[in-house]
């Protein structure tokens, strides 16, 4: 009885580890926090993953193959990217993986992406689809986390490289997905590649449509407020000068 109770609870453990450390490809979920500035993070500056070019729509994907690299295409399948990946743009730091050691991504928590648009005049782009996979040193596919709320039409932009753009992270449940990893493979064994498509139906006319990866405790970037709270505090600063001013009158 002893035996068979002590069997039962090793199996019970066994099986608990592979649903952890999802021997199958494991699925799992990015959440949009929203619009944030980030400044100084052009190329080269970041650890930027992917980098599409000027079309209408682009799509586009970067993979870790292990020995063999990166892998370039147009959409991702299981972890591997297919297609010719012609809107990818690469050179320049402008398309690779990156291991979370590399970008200073310390914990699941912390993991995020930044999705840096740039279209003239601030216009409008949507977002078609978004998925980040995470790797072994080996190639082998860990983990994909996905963008489950895409379709999403960004009704404003800023332009240029660097500037206000869109940060994800992932959700409770799939931070301690990602840290299970973590704590198996070590930082510096987990490779993140990105597969996105942009641009229908509010097109994507401008160029360099950038995603990178980053500490979101280490470099936390600033919440672009609201038009209603801009107006708010800029009705309080008037009425503080005027009190201030009432008040060396009265003296």
């Amino acid at each position: 009885m002893e035996l068979t109770m002590e069997l039962l609870k090793r199996t019970t453990v066994a099986l608990a580890a592979v649903a952890t450390l999802g021997v199958t490809e494991a699925r799992a979920e990015l959440i949009l926090v929203g619009p944030v500035t980030f400044g100084g993070t052009g190329l080269g500056t970041v650890n930027t993953v992917l980098t599409l070019q000027n079309n209408p729509t682009e799509a586009g994907c970067v993979a870790f193959a292990g020995a063999a690299g990166d892998q370039i295409g147009t959409s991702q399948l299981g972890g591997v990217c297919t297609g010719t990946g012609a809107d990818v743009k690469t050179g320049n730091s402008q398309t690779q993986t990156r291991t979370l050691a590399e970008a200073g991504i310390t914990s699941g928590a912390t993991f995020a992406v930044f999705f840096n648009p740039v279209e003239p005049s601030g216009n409008s782009i949507t977002l078609n689809s978004l998925s980040v996979s995470f790797y072994n040193n080996a190639g082998g596919l860990l983990h994909t986390a996905i963008f489950t709320g895409a379709p999403v039409n960004f009704l404003s932009t800023d332009t240029g490289t660097g500037k206000t753009g869109q940060m994800f992270q992932l959700n409770g449940t799939e931070i301690g997905v990602v840290q299970a990893f973590i704590n198996i493979n070590g930082l510096a064994g987990i490779h993140v590649g990105l597969a996105t498509a942009l641009g229908n139906p509010f097109p994507s006319e401008g160029g360099n449509e950038t995603f990178f990866i980053f500490n979101s405790a280490t470099n936390p970037p600033s919440t672009v407020p609201e038009p209603s709270t801009t107006v708010l505090l800029a009705t309080g600063l008037l009425g503080i000068a005027g009190f201030v001013r009432r008040r060396r009158t009265q003296l």
